[in-house]
């Protein structure tokens, strides 16, 4: 008798018990961001020498993206040091010590990161042409602009 009553008390307070749950959850939203250093000699190049290498400035990529990033590059001249329509030097980018590139008017990727992390990094921009004597140019500012694009994956 006394194990009926045991259970039947708790069974009492049992069948009074409830569960309740709920959900808590915060978004992070996504955030590429690209930013440009230039050196002062990015804008006071020497056309009469042949620099390989010369770096010319830096770019501070920034990611939070799950599925990584890339890093593309246009010239508004094609990779052509252009004194308007007078003259013109050829020249070549590298980004972040990669291949040597001839820029387009159109978008080239230099860069592809897969990971998924947040990212903070500062890749090198160099520049690499063969100048000419000034007695072979003709005088007058030669200039280009160059467009760095960051894109999620």
């Amino acid at each position: 008798m006394i194990s009926r009553v045991l259970l039947c008390f708790l069974c009492m307070f049992s069948s009074n018990a409830s569960t309740e749950q709920f959900l808590i959850e915060g978004i992070v939203p996504e955030e590429v961001s690209i930013k440009i250093n230039p050196r002062p000699r990015a804008t006071n190049l020497n056309l009469s020498a042949a620099p390989v290498g010369l770096r010319i400035a830096t770019v501070v990529e920034k990611s939070n993206s799950s599925t990584g990033y890339s890093i593309s590059a246009k010239s508004l001249n094609g990779s052509l040091l252009k004194n308007g329509n007078l003259d013109e030097l050829r020249y070549l980018i590298s980004y972040d010590n990669g291949p040597k590139t001839t820029l387009t008017t159109s978008e080239t990727e230099m860069k592809r990161v897969n990971a998924g992390n947040v990212i903070k990094y500062k890749s090198p921009v160099t520049i690499t042409y063969t100048g000419k004597p000034a007695s072979e140019m003709v005088q007058g500012t030669y200039s280009d602009t160059i467009i760095f694009t960051i894109s999620s994956n």
